[in-house]
């Protein structure tokens, strides 16, 4: 005879907690696969579609979706059926953000198993509508209309260009909320392209120093006043809605700004801040190994508003725990901390900055180079346009601090890799080289970046084909046809101002000792712009074509130079501050 057994209430609680967390909760989700080539070869050989879901791991209305769309029954069911499921993290694939970011995250795309494209979604999908639409396009699988640009630069004159300018520069005026700063599009956040472009303008036109005001004070609304670092955004057109993720590249973006900022209006809030931001950094993002991580996630738990969470206190915070910090480290956004943290360095004097920016590009160039260039993370499949551009920009400005010319050297290899490797041959740059299932293209911004780049590369290297280079750039992006097509894009504004005349180089004629030097170059790198060089000359380094310049005076002194002209000398580093802000920021650029 059996007793009948006894199991105690807590053991039967805590086997189905078991079951609900470890078992029941690990089958609900799609089957997910890697976004590849083979992905398109199974979905014919299934006849199935491929849905892409790309998101970011720091991402709130990512984690809603998967913890509530994805995770539905009904919705897994017909994705197996009838779909190839593909996640993939937009930080790590710059192949797909190149072409997808301006969907926002998540994004959602459908493709057919040829790769044409069925749907393209931004955000956050629910159940019901997503089932709708999965079901409209297995039944009928139309792409979507190619509205890719065939630009031809050759069709791009003076006269046209000049319009296009025009076209920009209204464009950009119409997208700024000159009131409250940031833009009139929903979204509140300081794009540093635009910040630069008004900021340069800022003394000749009383509406873009107002908005650069408003911008740099009201972002206090996503500044965390807590643990330091800048939030994303904010939604809802004002800076109280606040999107809570904190990526490394906003960080690296707002230490510069605030340091512009006060560089030019000597506002003592900004620097608070740029110091601030660059704390949380360190204490939140840094790697042992020099570099730093990609991003702190938005929620403490996956897929639930955060907003309470950071009201608290530190000391309540740190009791509820730490949001996931992603701990990859990537090229483009190391090398624009420590582009960042070079600047933060000339501007407050600390050289610790100084010092984490050398160690940090250190470790990118030890474990990210490879062959001639940089890639993105652990994955050489793929070498991307952005990684390389943030890198050659960081190499330059560290050679100008420091004088290194093993900086110098590794920007000018990377010059050319860019110019060379990259070039489409159509007048553009690909935003890629390598192996994806998406076909190379190009990326609007990066472009712009490449063209500024390289047109300052050719004097920084003296190399006159990167001009000619960046002039094709120029004629692209100016195009009617693309130009179109663009929001606003401050950015291209600058690039055909910069192409119009050479950039201002600062000479230190360093004669008898080093007095002067460590503050030229301070001085010369928190400069807030970016056309603009500083070297330093001895009598072993200064040219022929300069020696009876460089032994008109005893001792040491200052020019401002170019190719044609240069200023009075100035012996003192505060006379040589008073004409650069005064020659270079009173009518900043004009022809």
């Amino acid at each position: 005879m059996f007793r009948k057994a006894f199991i105690p209430l807590y053991v039967i609680v805590f086997a189905v907690l078991i079951y609900v967390i470890f078992i029941r909760d690990a089958s609900k989700h799609p089957d997910w696969e890697s976004f590849n080539e083979n992905v398109f070869k199974k979905a014919k050989r299934e006849n199935k579609l491929v849905v892409l879901h790309l998101g970011a791991n720091w991402c709130h209305w990512c984690h809603v979706m998967e913890e509530n769309t994805y995770a539905n029954p009904l919705i897994i069911e017909y994705l197996d059926k009838n779909y190839i499921t593909c996640k993939e993290d937009h930080d790590a694939r710059q192949d797909l953000t190149s072409l997808y970011a301006e969907y926002g995250w998540p994004a959602t795309i459908i493709f057919d198993a040829d790769g044409h494209v069925l749907a393209k979604e931004a955000g956050f999908i629910d159940t019901d509508r997503f089932m709708t639409m999965l079901t409209q396009l297995h039944n009928n699988p139309t792409p979507l209309p190619d509205n890719s640009f065939q630009v031809d630069i050759r069709t791009t004159t003076d006269t046209s260009k000049q319009q296009s300018l025009d076209l920009l520069k209204k464009k950009f005026l119409n997208s700024i909320d000159v009131e409250e700063g940031g833009f009139n599009f929903g979204q509140k956040y300081i794009d540093f392209e635009s910040f630069e472009y008004a900021l340069n303008h800022s003394s000749s036109d009383t509406t873009l120093r107002e908005w650069v005001e408003n911008s740099v004070v009201n972002s206090t609304g996503i500044y965390d006043n807590t643990w330091g670092g800048i939030f994303q955004y904010s939604t809802n057109n004002d800076w109280k809605h606040v999107h809570y993720e904190k990526l490394l590249s906003v960080q690296a973006r707002y230490i510069k700004t605030y340091c512009w900022y006060y560089k030019r209006y000597n506002n003592v809030d900004a620097l608070k801040r740029a110091e601030g931001t660059a704390a949380y950094v360190d204490r939140f993002l840094a790697a042992d190994n020099g570099g730093y991580y990609n991003a702190q996630d938005a929620d403490l738990i996956p897929g639930k508003s955060a907003a309470d969470y950071f009201a608290l206190t530190d000391a309540d915070r740190i009791k509820q725990g730490i949001p996931a910090v992603d701990e990859n480290i990537y090229t483009s956004d190391n090398a624009e901390l420590a582009e960042a943290y070079i600047i933060l360095w000339a501007t407050d004097g600390n050289k610790m900055y100084l010092d984490k920016a050398i160690k940090c590009v250190s470790q990118l160039m030890h474990t990210h180079k490879y062959n001639n260039a940089y890639i993105h993370g652990e994955d050489h499949t793929i070498t991307s346009l952005k990684d390389n551009l943030a890198m050659l920009k960081t190499l330059m400005l560290l050679y100008r601090a420091t004088e290194n010319t093993v900086y110098k050297s590794e920007a000018a290899k990377l010059a050319r890799e860019i110019s060379t490797t990259f070039n489409s041959g159509k007048g553009y740059l690909y935003s890629y080289i390598g192996s994806s299932p998406i076909k190379a293209t190009y990326n609007v911004s990066e472009n712009i970046e490449a063209c500024r780049l390289l047109n300052y590369a050719s004097y920084f290297f003296k190399e006159p084909k990167y001009k000619n280079l960046s002039a094709e750039l120029l004629n692209f992006l100016t195009n009617p046809i693309l130009v179109k097509s663009l929001s606003t894009e401050a950015g291209i504004l600058s690039a055909a101002e910069e192409l119009s005349k050479e950039p201002t180089a600062a000479a230190l004629m360093l004669k008898n000792s080093n007095a002067l030097k460590s503050y030229f170059t301070a001085a010369s790198i928190s400069f807030p712009q970016f056309y603009f060089n500083n070297m330093v000359y001895t009598s072993k380094t200064i040219s022929s074509d300069k020696i009876e310049l460089f032994d008109a005076y005893d001792k040491n002194f200052i020019l401002l130079c170019t190719s044609s002209y240069c200023s009075p000398p100035q012996f003192s580093i505060d006379a040589y501050k008073q004409l650069l802000y005064e020659r270079l920021l009173s009518d900043t650029l004009k022809k």
